[in-house]
């Protein structure tokens, strides 16, 4: 681990205890003997979406400890998974001055250079949700649904300088920002739209920090991220480290 990361708490899914040796719970053979491809599927899912629920928990208890007040604002909405959480724990933190935009192609992956590409999971097209299915969920969720602002559109396209202009114009200085758009190109345009909206003790988490490139955070996102670290008037100090893939950083002003 290089020294910027030394120390970096991390966040956990949640680990089932034992009385007695190994003091947590092992499935042995007989339980795992039909172990199936959806059971592996389905166990990732659920110890991935636990770690990230676990540091929203976190990050907004954070947020409302250190009175930051904001709007969250996320790239990358597929299934509204990370989505809800925000929701969900806004309002456990009655932040009812908080809005919450969802930034997304709503037809899925780019087309990008393949050269950035190290994963099947990611091509044209994947990872889809439609904006009226997004909607939906939302509604369904029922947890400040009439504060959702949906913005459609590849990022290239989308995040322009009116947009941008728009947001500061609405006061929309981000809290929390989730940044869970796969892609080195399109969180190349995410991290350039955002320098103006960010402020004192927002908190930026890259969900794919380590996934994608076999584990490598010199390419994807993160290379995105360390390009634009170098260029911004903000310094970002590392946070949480959420799960395996994913890590957060605190917007801090410069020396």
């Amino acid at each position: 681990m290089s020294d910027e990361f030394k120390g970096c708490p991390t966040v956990q899914g949640p680990v089932r205890r034992k009385d007695s040796e190994p003091w947590v719970e092992l499935p042995g053979g007989a339980r795992l003997a039909s172990w199936s491809k959806d059971d592996q599927v389905r166990y990732n899912q659920q110890n991935r979406q636990a770690a990230k629920h676990a540091f929203y928990v976190s990050a907004f208890d954070f947020l409302h400890d250190n009175d930051i007040r904001g709007d969250y604002l996320e790239f990358g909405c597929h299934r509204a998974r990370t989505f809800r959480m925000a929701l969900t724990e806004a309002r456990r933190q009655n932040m009812d001055f908080m809005n919450f935009y969802a930034f997304d192609s709503f037809e899925g992956l780019p087309d990008c250079d393949p050269a950035h590409v190290w994963t099947k999971t990611w091509s044209k097209g994947a990872l889809k949700t439609g904006e009226d299915e997004f909607q939906a969920i939302i509604a369904e969720h029922g947890v400040y649904a009439d504060k959702v602002r949906t913005v459609p559109g590849f990022y290239d396209a989308s995040l322009t300088p009116a947009l941008q202009g728009e947001l500061m114009n609405a006061d929309c200085r981000a809290a929390l920002i989730c940044v869970d758009c796969d892609l080195y190109e399109s969180a190349v345009s995410v991290l350039g739209f955002l320098e103006p909206l960010l402020q004192p003790g927002a908190l930026i988490y890259l969900d794919d920090m380590f996934a994608g490139y076999k584990g490598s955070p010199l390419r994807g996102v993160y290379k995105a991220f360390r390009e634009f670290a170098g260029v911004s008037a903000w310094h970002f100090e590392p946070h949480m480290q959420v799960g395996w893939a994913g890590r957060s950083f605190v917007t801090c002003e410069k020396a």
